[in-house]
């Protein structure tokens, strides 16, 4: 893998996921980085889930590529240790409420001071201004806040939570996509800055679509062809043996070339309005997606240019032909357990 990030070195002052994922994912890219935890503060994915070596598996996973330190740094031998540190660091992440970093003499100006062109990230739920500033939360409730979680409805209107952390995850995304910037301004201007790194902010790429429908004056949740629900050529479909399929023929051509594979020649269309779930018959396409198993049906569709892929489980992830051509997992040892690593 490419290191384009070799020879940085990121001070890591964060816990849980939004930011331990944000560093994991600059380490991948070359960074050293020095995680830094408080005795008194520890990061609480240590205990959670299933403990090897008195730590968990999620931790080691987020953690595995990164110095990890135990500086308290509320002492005074201990922040001379952070100093010290600060003078080699090009970027400076922490994780905890606005005002905390400052109280502990580790906000910006502070470290700035030390380092005058530090990239120093802040990474919280809502900004570091603002009513909603030192309001707690977590995932939940910054896709609440933005609207993506309103999007996410059941057939009762019930918002439906997903089994993954869309606002964490994202904004840690997001978080990397800062820093590097930062990084690039640094190299080509010679001075650092601070970034002001949202959560909920984080959300609003995800709602483009349909909030442009809405801006439109139209309403997303019937004319957003692409929610799995209001078109027949865009959507999840059972198997015979109880799996799925994802179909994303969005384009007519590769519809049509479905239909073909189907041999259902009747089906083929000339525009898209004409596969509106309201329009034609969904139940029927549903249907001879239960004539066979999922597997069954990939062998037909490989290489016809039909847009449709398997329904992956957790467990079939790492055997699946897919992520074995592109090595998507590494495998790591912790311990005598051998795991397996993004």
């Amino acid at each position: 893998m490419n290191k384009p990030l070799a020879g940085i070195t990121i001070l890591d002052f964060t816990r849980l996921l939004p930011g331990p994922m944000a560093t994991h994912l600059l380490a991948q890219l070359g960074a050293k980085v020095i995680k830094i935890e408080s005795p008194k503060r520890p990061d609480y994915v240590r205990m959670n889930g299933t403990q090897v070596e008195g730590t968990s598996i999620l931790f080691h996973l987020l953690n595995h590529n990164k110095e990890v330190h135990s500086i308290d740094y509320n002492s005074e031998e201990g922040l001379s240790k952070i100093k010290e540190l600060v003078q080699s660091a090009d970027v400076f992440v922490e994780q905890f409420r606005p005002g905390a970093m400052e109280a502990w003499g580790l906000g910006y100006e502070h470290i700035k001071a030390i380092k005058s062109d530090i990239v120093y990230a802040s990474i919280t739920g809502y900004g570091q201004e603002g009513p909603f500033a030192h309001e707690a939360g977590h995932d939940i409730n910054y896709l609440a806040y933005s609207g993506l979680l309103g999007l996410m409805k059941d057939d009762r209107g019930k918002p439906n939570v997903a089994d993954t952390q869309w606002a964490d995850i994202g904004g840690a995304y997001h978080a990397v996509m800062q820093i590097q910037a930062a990084l690039l301004q640094k190299e080509k201007q010679g001075k650092g800055c601070y970034l002001d790194i949202s959560l909920t902010d984080a959300m609003k790429p995800f709602l483009m679509i349909p909030f442009a429908l809405h801006q439109g004056g139209l309403d997303y949740r019937l004319f957003n062809i692409i929610n799995g629900k209001t078109t027949v050529n865009y959507a999840v479909y059972p198997t015979k043996d109880g799996k799925w399929l994802a179909v994303g023929a969005l384009e007519i051509k590769f519809w049509n070339n479905l239909c073909e594979v189907l041999e259902k020649p009747e089906w083929k269309k000339n525009h898209q309005m004409e596969l509106l779930s309201v329009s034609f018959p969904k139940e029927e396409v549903e249907k001879i997606f239960t004539s066979k198993d999922r597997d069954e049906w990939m062998k037909l569709f490989q290489g016809k240019d039909v847009c449709v892929a398997p329904v992956l489980e957790i467990e079939e992830l790492d055997e699946s032909a897919f992520h074995l051509s592109r090595a998507s997992f590494q495998s790591i040892n912790i311990g005598d357990l051998q795991g397996i690593s993004f």
